[in-house]
């Protein structure tokens, strides 16, 4: 349970690092639900966290063998932060190359945090690194229902 906390409070101090501006869609989170420490989050920035951990998640299981998964994984990476770029150049009217030049920081720093969840080792229900993909799940699911 620590580590779930724990997992959660750095998603949550990544979230609040990205400053929402005026015209930034905000994340509306069930309360009592996975993502309520991302609730009125810009989405970009939630995209971008989730880019990172699912990039951190590529290179672990690229390293352990794992093709197939890894291929997945980044896959998911790319998809996030494509979405963050995309909400980025709607949202504040940024070029795509200045919206990525705005996502990096956050991606990259996602990254860095999340290697130590997924080279834990620890995959079972319970653990902090199934708490941050399935938050980011959720994200990516509340996104597909908000219109560009």
């Amino acid at each position: 349970m620590k580590k779930l906390i724990v997992g959660a409070a750095a998603l949550a101090l990544a979230a609040a690092a990205m400053p929402a501006l005026a015209g930034d869609l905000l994340y509306e989170a069930a309360p009592d639900s996975l993502t309520e420490n991302l609730n009125g989050q810009p989405y970009w920035s939630a995209q971008a966290q989730c880019a990172g951990l699912f990039g951190a998640a590529a290179q672990y299981l690229t390293d352990r063998g794992d093709t197939a998964g890894a291929d997945a994984s980044s896959k998911l990476a790319v998809t996030f932060a494509n979405d963050a770029i995309k909400r980025l150049v709607k949202d504040r009217g940024l070029t795509r190359k200045e919206a990525l030049v705005v996502i990096e920081p956050a991606v990259l720093k996602a990254r860095t945090d999340s290697m130590g969840l997924v080279s834990s080792g620890d995959t079972s229900a319970k653990s902090t690194w199934n708490f941050a993909r399935s938050s980011c799940l959720d994200v990516a699911e509340a996104y597909t229902q908000v219109s560009y």
